[in-house]
């Protein structure tokens, strides 16, 4: 079983090398791909999360990146093999979520590349919020997933942002955040601040 690989697709943090390599070491090949079907939300309550106040000061910016099912809307990802021990990590850190195997498709040709494993958390679960005025995306996810998308190029950091909804599933993170981008390119100071 420990030999045994499958394909886990990153849609959040994990877009970020060194926050996935945090948790399954950093010697992983990545390809960029999309999955069709599904909307990225950031409609997710951790338990575990601490707010980070950067807009508000009611503690509703805390929020988690999901995806939930949706005929006819796609996101990116990165794509990369994981064996047992980094599926039994990942399994803890992703624990509000349950593996679901779907289709995945390259991000520049379209061809279909096979299944994959996502993290999706059941959509009756009670750590599911759906009002932008109740949970706001946590401010480090935001900037992992955005720095990481750009990272891979113009093209698939724009796909982030076309592709990626607040907790309502219907305001588009990057309309919201717009006087606040620049800001959420400094990954640096951010790293800095959640360091353990």
């Amino acid at each position: 079983m420990e030999n045994e690989k499958v394909v886990i697709v990153g849609f959040g943090t994990l877009l970020l090398q060194e926050s996935l390599g945090d948790t399954v070491g950093k010697q992983k090949k990545f390809t960029p791909i999309i999955v069709k079907g599904y909307r990225r939300l950031f409609n997710l309550l951790p338990d575990h999360y601490e707010a980070d106040n950067r807009l508000r000061s009611d503690a509703s910016e805390i929020g988690a990146a999901n995806i939930e099912p949706a005929e006819g809307i796609q996101f990116n990802g990165l794509s990369f093999e994981a064996n047992a021990s980094d599926l039994e990590n990942l399994d803890q850190r992703e624990r509000y979520y349950k593996r679901s195997v779907v289709d995945y498709f390259d991000f520049e040709t379209g061809e279909k590349l096979g299944q994959c494993h996502v993290y999706e958390s059941p959509l009756d679960a009670r750590w599911l919020v759906r009002d932008n005025n109740k949970l706001l995306p946590l401010w480090r996810d935001i900037v992992y997933a955005r720095v990481g998308a750009y990272r891979i190029s113009e093209a698939f950091g724009k796909m982030y942002d076309a592709t990626t909804y607040l907790a309502d599933g219907k305001t588009l993170l990057v309309d919201y955040y717009k006087e606040h981008l620049e800001a959420l390119e400094d990954l640096e100071s951010v790293r800095l601040q959640y360091q353990k």
